[in-house]
């Protein structure tokens, strides 16, 4: 078991290097021009040389810039991993009032059974700053504000889509072809036919705006929602208030989807010769459906359930800018260029949309968010492999020894 947790942390890591090398290219050979990946800039300066009149002042600029930020000056793909980790840049030079130059550390400096590791870079939570959202400020400082209402809101939707889904698919299968089974089923048709920016604004127009309306007009005894944004207080109540419809929104989908393969993975369960067996016997339907015939079903619900934390933060980014809510959605929405196009600036946010409609791509930014989503997809993977043997102990990972 532990060597195969260990190969599977490996194939994780190789994973998220993989698809980071690839994230990383692909933005790049966009936002580079005229200094592709692969190209130093000293063969920049050679061109300057033999063309000075072509290349402008802000061009060299802009490629000495890139440069030094995406350590364009090492050959692919060894910039993308002196990006992630660079031993040499371990300090930030500056200057005071008086010209007086300033150094400062940056990075890590660990010592280790006597080896002392030193550097910088995406590994080391070195994110840099950001170049159009966070208007210079460090991106660490950012996630630290945005990362906690994120997590918050994505944990309760998908505890709310475990707690709900799973019985309501369990139920759905001991009551097959009853009311109970049929209305469950609309309701789930339901959930999946919904986007999640319908039902966010149907929820906000008939929880929140509605409500508020006729709380004003009199019916003071009828309760209503905050339609968007995030609580300012500490008060308990007040944050559960402005996480519940964003948090339901999220869920229901995932509810949905959740129930409707914990139902057919029950009834194929149901079917097999030990549960007829079983009932044979004459055991109680609690015995029967929770200690025989649960435990079998918990194995690819476990899988999907694997799947479904990616799903619910990557949908996350919807639902936050639905609901002007301060998370990691938004910011990696205004990171990729996005804007909305509205005249009220919430709180830390930009300026509204400009005539383009759309802002340039903050890179750094989207690069180590980008990262994360794949980290928490292989995260997952990875949980999901480890909790098969607890669902069912009978599963070994263990290599099974060729019998002579």
């Amino acid at each position: 078991m532990v060597i195969y947790v260990l190969r599977r942390v490996f194939q994780s890591l190789m994973l998220v290097l993989l698809f980071g090398l690839l994230i990383y290219s692909t933005l790049l050979w966009f936002i580079a021009e005229p200094m592709p990946i692969g190209q130093s800039y000293n063969r920049l300066k050679q061109q300057i040389k033999a063309n000075p009149d072509t290349i402008g002042f802000e061009t060299v600029n802009r490629a000495i810039y890139l440069e030094k930020r995406y350590k364009l000056d090492k050959p692919w793909p060894l910039s993308y991993l002196v990006w992630l980790f660079d031993p040499g840049d371990t300090e930030t030079r500056g200057y005071d009032l008086s010209g007086n130059v300033l150094t400062t550390t940056k990075g890590i400096d660990v010592n280790i059974l006597g080896l002392r590791i030193r550097g910088s870079g995406v590994l080391t939570g070195d994110f840099g700053t950001s170049e159009g959202f966070g208007k210079g400020a460090p991106i660490s400082e950012i996630l630290d504000n945005r990362w906690g209402s994120t997590f918050l809101l994505v944990g309760s939707s998908f505890g709310l889509a475990l707690i709900v889904g799973v019985p309501l698919g369990i139920l759905a299968a001991l009551r097959k072809r009853t009311a109970v089974d049929n209305t469950i089923a609309v309701f789930t048709l339901g959930g999946l036919s919904l986007p999640p920016f319908v039902l966010g604004l149907l929820f906000i127009m008939f929880f929140a705006v509605l409500p508020k309306a006729l709380h004003d007009q009199g019916w003071s005894w009828l309760p209503w929602l905050p339609s968007g944004g995030t609580s300012d207080t500490d008060e308990f109540w007040d944050r559960v208030r402005h996480l519940a419809l964003p948090a339901t929104t999220l869920a229901i989908p995932q509810i949905a989807w959740l129930s409707q393969y914990t139902r057919f993975a029950m009834l194929d369960v149901l079917r097999q010769d030990y549960i007829r067996t079983a009932w044979a016997k004459g055991l109680s339907a609690r015995r029967v459906v929770f200690k025989h015939a649960l435990r079998n079903t918990l194995i690819p619900v476990i899988t999907q359930s694997a799947l479904l934390l990616p799903t619910v933060l990557s949908s996350a980014l919807v639902v936050e800018t639905i609901f002007a809510y301060e998370g990691l959605g938004r910011v990696f929405y205004r990171a990729m260029g996005g804007c909305l196009a509205t005249g009220i600036a919430f709180r830390d946010d930009p300026p509204p949309c400009p005539a383009s409609g759309y802002r340039p791509i903050d890179t750094q930014f989207a690069l180590v968010l980008m990262l994360i989503l794949v980290l928490v997809v292989a995260i997952s993977n990875l949980l999901a492999d480890i909790l098969y043997t607890v669902a069912d102990p009978r599963i070994s990972y263990a290599s099974d020894k060729k019998s002579s």
